[in-house]
């Protein structure tokens, strides 16, 4: 198994120089061994470029089995959370990149909400439990969109990815001061969930 920074260094270097089939290549040698090169990546500081690389594994969909997919995404659900608790880490890059991979991938995170905050619809009605996970991770999207216009102004607006992605939310982004609370709130409990899921 290849040393986690390495890969880093070269899947950024190939990313620069825009070589899509060697990157493809380097990204690929992360998904056999997530679990450990996440391991790694906290005791390296390594989770900024370890959640990136996860982040293009998944929009290149390199990802095959779906299993493969749910880990991928939470793992770089559980790194993005990690650093945007440091400010001298965070920024509003990182927020973008998180409220993407809710928005492209909350297929891949229904199952942990559900479990998490809807747990007595499981057997009563799993169709309206899910339909009710996509809500909650709308407005956990809207949360970080909150975040960015109360602290970065306009970098939505000057962002077209992340201006198209706000428009696409169904949810009502105009929720009581309670609901945002509470939209914050699942960002930490879900961050909980998983860290527990992928301490070992």
């Amino acid at each position: 198994m290849k040393k986690l920074d390495k890969l880093l260094q070269g899947a950024d270097k190939q990313s620069e120089n825009g070589n899509r089939k060697a990157l493809s290549i380097t990204l690929r040698e992360i998904i056999p061994n997530r679990r450990a090169y996440f391991q790694e990546s906290i005791r390296q500081n390594l989770q900024d470029g370890f959640s990136n690389a996860i982040y293009k594994i998944l929009l290149l969909e390199l990802d095959e089995e779906e299993e493969e997919s749910i880990e991928l995404a939470e793992l770089a659900y559980l790194s993005l959370s990690h650093i945007l608790k440091q400010e001298a880490l965070m920024s509003p890059e990182h927020y973008k990149r998180r409220m993407l991979l809710l928005h492209y991938f909350g297929d891949y995170f229904t199952d942990a909400v559900i479990e998490i905050f809807l747990k007595k619809y499981k057997t009563e009605n799993l169709l309206q439990a899910r339909s009710l996970a996509f809500e909650c991770l709308e407005r956990m999207q809207l949360s970080d969109i909150f975040y960015l216009e109360d602290h970065y102004g306009d970098f939505i607006d000057k962002d077209e990815q992340l201006n198209n992605a706000c428009n696409e939310i169904e949810t009502a982004p105009d929720l009581s001061d309670e609901e945002r609370e509470n939209a914050t709130l699942m960002h930490r409990v879900t961050e909980a969930y998983l860290k527990a899921k992928y301490k070992n």
